[in-house]
């Protein structure tokens, strides 16, 4: 860390001792927040702020966070989210989500966006201060039977948490092996999806698509990548938060905002979301 970032560490630390209705942050986490916005001391506050309030206010996507209960371990069997290790020449890393399994009545949007959060958040407190983040949802095998079952709330709050709110470089956003339902898709996407992450997503019909644009050795093989089987990063990935699943729960628990201790009454996004 160079003697600028501390110097930034430090005046979020100031401002944090004034906010005495957000949760303890530790240095490394600021660090994090900071380097998602390029160091903009501003920006950096206001995404901390949604951060923290969005855990508190969005229920349905941050509680019962047991890796183990029975709801996310039968998510684990429908959806799968995946962070292959190799970055990419510009330093930008990966997240691949993908179905499990094609049968409609298995998925529960609720738990998949739940689910989708928490390795997005893992990943980030592992990876997050790298130059950027690409993540790829492939849509193999969607049909019209998931669609039906998507609903409006836990797909807004996914894409506010994932454009407001986590410490993220959004570099770029891939939908892979697109369906020909994918017109239908993106009519009920778009409304959630801002200017900025709209300009970076990117289409792709076949795998031949995908790879044109992002490295064979950063990709699975099933994809026509070089960088191992998808499977195996699956169950690395699992494991990992199986071993995390104590500090998961501390921080379901601890990682909450405290509206009894806000100095202003007003803020936006408190009770903006539902379950």
């Amino acid at each position: 860390m160079d003697k600028n970032s501390a110097a930034l560490i430090e005046t979020i630390k100031t401002w944090l001792a004034t906010q005495e209705h957000l949760p303890e942050i530790t240095d490394h986490e600021i660090h994090t927040f900071l380097h998602s916005n390029y160091y903009d001391v501003e920006k950096t506050k206001s995404t901390i702020e949604n951060y923290y309030t969005f855990r508190t206010s969005c229920k349905g996507t941050f509680s019962d966070l047991d890796v183990l209960s029975e709801e996310l371990q039968s998510t684990m069997a429908v959806v799968e989210m995946i962070f292959p290790p190799q970055p990419t020449p510009e330093g930008y890393k990966l997240a691949i989500f993908r179905f499990a399994t094609t049968d409609a009545s298995k998925f529960n949007v609720y738990s998949a966006t739940k689910f989708a959060s928490l390795c997005l958040d893992q990943w980030l407190k592992e990876d997050g201060l790298i130059e950027g983040h690409i993540i790829i949802y492939d849509l193999a095998g969607c049909h019209l039977g998931q669609l039906a079952r998507l609903r409006f709330f836990p797909v807004k709050n996914y894409f506010y948490f994932v454009q407001e709110a986590l410490p993220i470089r959004m570099k770029e956003m891939h939908f892979a092996n697109i369906p020909s339902i994918m017109d239908k898709i993106l009519l009920f996407l778009k409304p959630f999806m801002k200017r900025e992450l709209l300009d970076v997503m990117h289409l792709h019909t076949t795998n031949e698509s995908l790879l044109k644009v992002i490295p064979a050795n950063c990709l699975p093989n099933e994809y026509g990548g070089t960088a191992g089987p998808f499977k195996q990063f699956k169950d690395e990935f699992q494991a990992k938060l199986l071993a995390n699943r104590d500090a998961i729960l501390q921080a379901e628990m601890e990682q909450r905002v405290d509206e009894r201790k806000r100095a202003s009454r007003g803020y936006g996004l408190f009770n903006m979301f539902r379950k």
